[in-house]
């Protein structure tokens, strides 16, 4: 019996974790898949923990499970395939490296999710501005308020990853609009720019299957 392809993948900022691992297994069909969203991105307790439980052939970070895979990387398996989707280095502006954010603008929308945890406009568009589409029903699977700024606070000041980046497959929407593939490409030695794609993930998930050879 062929042994199943183990997909372990981080989630992006403010999706659903189902959701996401839906779109990962229609691009991997017939893989075992493990999403998880991180509770406190910045903490190595954490990433010691949600990794030692989900040994895998292929990680995948999107979006901000991009950076956080890769700040992480150190507890990777090496003989692991290891891809980052819509990567991040440095989600603001002001920082240099491919993020088109103004840092005022992460900010405003974090004192927005504060002001009203239960007003969900900020998200829906969030979700509107990136072209990411599902339910609206399917929110109240998103994480809570709390964790939900853990993350954009992660996106603002992570120490930018430097080391160990021709270790990643890195692929980015060339319509991308919270991210500048060209700044991108001098630190990502690996990156390809996907014709057509934005920053939603499911036509990145399958130009990985395409390119992953697994």
């Amino acid at each position: 019996m062929e042994k199943k392809l183990k997909i372990t993948a981080v989630c992006g900022w403010a999706l659903p974790p189902q959701w996401f691992k839906e779109q990962i297994e229609r691009a991997f069909p017939g893989t075992h898949v493990n999403v998880f969203y991180p509770s406190l991105p910045g903490d190595v307790l954490e990433a010691g923990d949600l990794l030692g439980e989900s040994k895998a052939d292929l990680y995948i970070g999107y979006s901000l499970g991009s950076l956080w895979l890769m700040t992480h990387q150190e507890m990777l398996p090496k003989e692991s395939t290891k891809a980052v989707l819509a990567p991040i280095l440095a989600f603001t502006r002001e920082r240099n490296r491919g993020g088109k954010t103004p840092e005022t603008q992460l900010k405003y929308l974090g004192k927005q999710l504060q002001r009203n945890p239960k007003d969900v406009s900020p998200l829906l568009k969030f979700y509107a501005d990136c072209g990411i589409h599902f339910p609206e029903s399917r929110i109240k699977e998103v994480p809570e308020t709390g964790i939900l700024l853990n993350g954009l606070e992660f996106l603002q000041s992570a120490p930018i990853p430097e080391q160990g980046l021709d270790k990643f497959i890195a692929l980015i929407g060339e319509n991308d609009p919270l991210l500048d593939g060209i700044q991108l490409k001098p630190h990502l030695p690996k990156l390809e720019i996907v014709r057509d794609a934005g920053h939603a993930p499911g036509q990145l998930l399958n130009h990985l299957a395409q390119v992953s050879s697994l």
